[in-house]
């Protein structure tokens, strides 16, 4: 995970969000959505979409260090956050590891908890305006529910630093 020091950079990012996926032996779709959406994100550059995400993958399951990357500021970690909070509640039921991913991912471009609280109110706002009336309900039903259990795995991350 990046150091609570220095800059937020998006290899390291990456790495972190990929040893949790694979923490458990097995990658699911959702998983994957996940991982390909937070690369779109972090890899904008020339041909890093293309090359960078499978060079660190293959470092993860070596076992070997990732560090480095562009440096992503604060508005930038608001927007991936926000993103990839949204992408991972609106398209599927969200598992215990999807919600650990959003919880690492929180840790890792150091969100702070009212930054949290906000995302969470840009991303109510983003789904209440759909026209989706499944995906209004899906939001009142279960949305409270997904942020105390992100909460909860984020403490636990908190207490272990």
């Amino acid at each position: 995970m990046p150091a609570g020091d220095g800059p937020v950079r998006t290899r390291e990012v990456y790495a972190t969000v990929i040893e949790v996926l694979l923490r458990d032996g097995v990658l699911t779709q959702e998983e994957q959505r996940l991982a390909t959406r937070l690369a779109i994100l972090l890899f904008q550059k020339g041909n890093d979409l293309k090359n960078v995400p499978g060079e660190i993958y293959n470092s993860v399951i070596a076992g070997d260090l990732v560090d480095g990357g562009e440096i992503i500021n604060k508005n930038q970690r608001m927007d991936i956050y926000e993103e990839m909070f949204e992408t991972a509640f609106v398209n599927a039921s969200l598992s215990h590891d999807e919600m650990a991913v959003i919880a690492i991912l929180r840790s890792s471009l150091r969100i702070t908890d009212k930054e949290h609280e906000l995302a969470i109110e840009v991303v109510k706002g983003t789904l209440e305006e759909s026209d989706d009336p499944k995906l209004l309900q899906k939001v009142k039903d279960e949305l409270a529910g997904a942020i105390d259990l992100v909460g909860g795995i984020f403490e636990s991350l908190r207490t272990k630093r």
